[in-house]
């Protein structure tokens, strides 16, 4: 097997959905020995802002631990959703895993049906932390929590569980309100484990409180902490939190949103460190977080013109953005957008539409993509001039119209971004 292929028989299970309960998941991993349970996790879930505390952990351990490190969707290659520090899977290890994988599958196939492709790659990712013998794994859940193929780890395994901002997202699958997605979230808390939330949301938090006490979990919340933003702009942000005294971080990483998740990845290393589960002190985790760069958020990509990409996927991501770019001294917004048709497009533009007058949507070559013509009459309907095009030709009808101190702001969804950036770098990003 090539690697093409490897990537082909992965791709040809989209669309197969889980087994309820994790039991298929479950069952493959048992049949294989069980590699999951040699493992030490910190397990990521949440609506918005996992992908960018994984990455906050990851570059602040790698330099002390080896550190395997697993998000989705992934951003140039399958390969990129699994790394050791910086260093992504490699072709060779990918494909002998997936055949690996594929071996073995006949075995579960009868009672329990084919992997779906989180599962696959879920599983890839644990053999492959496991042959490799690394000491920590941080993992971002994929969907929901309780539920997701990743949600396979007990209190043995696990060092602790974090989660992100919530937000109404994959209702079809999660829930209508937001209660109920809060529910599916916190189904990642283990027995006896430790969990720390970025939440703020009362409604949000008595769910996670719950099911907290539930399973005798020790309880944080970044509420409680004392904060002070001193700056967040282009150059990145500046802001003190009280530990057992203050301390003040910086982030390279722009956005202001992304302070919460700074937060989340400090809190929880901070907690780790004073439990002795961790070796890791606050002047490295100063030194380490404030070079963190997450690709694909608040990224970013040319000076001149000015270009950033942020992959606010759903309407909680759009709040966030705005937040952000609030801060930022620019002329024009020029903006470039792309989204799912699963997501509350309608309300992504209306609060949009605040801040640019014109947009263009890009159409994205996936099967949940939205009907660019749609888009583009409601983009109309709150009065923006709105124009669709593929993104090459985007980026040109705005490069023409560029003026100093305008901005490029490309968002929407994490798939389109991929795509984006892959054109605005020049590389090739379908593998």
């Amino acid at each position: 097997m090539k690697y093409l292929d490897a990537v082909k028989n992965i791709e040809s299970r989209i669309g197969k959905f889980k087994s309820k309960g994790n039991i298929r998941i479950k069952k493959f991993l048992e049949i294989i020995g069980s590699p999951h349970k040699n493992l030490k996790v910190i397990h990521v879930a949440g609506t918005n802002g996992k992908g960018s505390t994984v990455n906050f952990m990851k570059d602040i351990l790698k330099e002390d631990y080896e550190v395997g490190s697993f998000v989705s969707p992934h951003l140039i290659t399958y390969r990129d959703r699994i790394k050791i520090g910086d260093n992504e899977i490699s072709e060779e290890d990918f494909v002998e895993i997936a055949e690996f994988i594929i071996k073995k599958e006949p075995e579960i196939i009868d009672e329990f049906g084919e992997l779906n492709l989180f599962e696959f790659l879920t599983i890839m990712s644990i053999i492959y932390y496991d042959k490799k013998k690394v000491d920590i794994c941080v993992i971002e859940v994929g969907m929901g929590g309780r539920a997701d193929s990743t949600n396979i780890f007990s209190s043995d395994e696990k060092l602790i569980s974090i989660i992100t901002s919530i937000s109404m997202d994959h209702m079809e699958y999660l829930g209508d309100t937001i209660e109920e997605i809060a529910d599916a979230k916190a189904g990642i808390i283990t027995e006896k484990g430790l969990t720390v939330t970025t939440n703020k949301d009362e409604k949000i938090l008595k769910v996670i409180r719950r099911e907290a006490e539930l399973k005798s979990s020790e309880l944080y919340e970044t509420k409680d902490l004392e904060v002070e933003v001193i700056e967040s702009d282009l150059r990145g942000s500046r802001f003190k939190i009280k530990l057992n005294d203050f301390y003040e971080f910086s982030l390279k990483q722009i956005g202001i949103y992304q302070i919460e998740n700074a937060i989340g990845a400090i809190y929880s290393l901070y907690l780790l460190n004073k439990k002795g589960l961790l070796n890791i002190n606050i002047q490295k985790i100063k030194k380490r977080i404030e070079s963190s760069i997450w690709a694909g958020r608040m990224e970013i990509v040319s000076k001149d013109p000015l270009i950033i990409l942020d992959g606010a996927h759903n309407f909680d991501g759009i709040k966030n953005l705005i937040n952000s770019i609030e801060n930022f001294n620019y002329n024009n917004l020029r903006l470039i957008m792309s989204v799912l048709s699963d997501k509350e497009h309608k309300k992504m533009l209306k609060l949009i539409s605040n801040y640019t007058k014109e947009i263009v949507i890009t159409p994205l070559d996936y099967k949940r993509g939205s009907d660019s013509n749609e888009l583009k009459k409601e983009a109309e309907e709150y009065g923006l001039k709105a124009e669709v095009l593929p993104i090459d030709e985007a980026l040109k009808f705005y490069k023409e119209k560029y003026e100093e101190d305008d901005l490029i702001l490309i968002t929407g969804s994490l798939y389109f971004i991929s795509e984006a950036r892959a054109n605005i770098l020049n590389y090739d990003y379908s593998i």
